[in-house]
């Protein structure tokens, strides 16, 4: 039973981490701007920023671009994790060293993507960022309702 137990814990770990490494291996093609959580420069429409701070913006975007890591690395990654959950013998070792190694790069594509967020919040006036965090404030809750919603 315990045995049980810890393969299905390891499971769902492994699922949870498998399944959210690609939203953050972002799609360089796809986000051209690099912002997907923040809605790319949609979010910064009505801002009236400035040709300097639109540059700004552009130049952090593409240098936070460069840190994102690539789909086959990430893709890899969950091969090697699918491989030693199907060999026929479970190699804890193994699975632990992955999910190590996985949740550490998570980590730092975390702290990368909240200091690129603090980095494009700088650009902006404070006037501007009294704007776009009311717009935040009213995006959560308009997520909030769909989510009670949908229960």
């Amino acid at each position: 039973m315990k045995k049980f137990n810890l393969m299905a814990a390891i499971l769902s770990s492994v699922l949870m981490v498998s399944a959210t490494m690609p939203a953050f291996a972002g799609d360089r093609e796809g986000h051209k701007h690099g912002m997907h959580h923040m809605h790319g420069m949609k979010m910064f429409k009505g801002l009236d920023l400035t040709d300097a701070q639109k540059a700004q913006i552009e130049q952090l975007t593409a240098a936070h671009r460069q840190t994102m890591p690539d789909k086959a690395v990430v893709a890899e990654s969950r091969e090697e994790l699918r491989t030693l959950l199907q060999a026929p013998t479970f190699d804890e070792a193994g699975v632990r060293v992955l999910l190590e190694k996985q949740q550490a790069k998570r980590l730092e594509m975390e702290v990368s993507q909240l200091k690129f967020q603090h980095q494009l919040r700088a650009v902006l006036t404070p006037e501007q960022q009294a704007k776009l965090d009311e717009r935040k404030a009213k995006m959560r809750h308009k997520m909030r309702e769909k989510a009670a919603a949908s229960e």
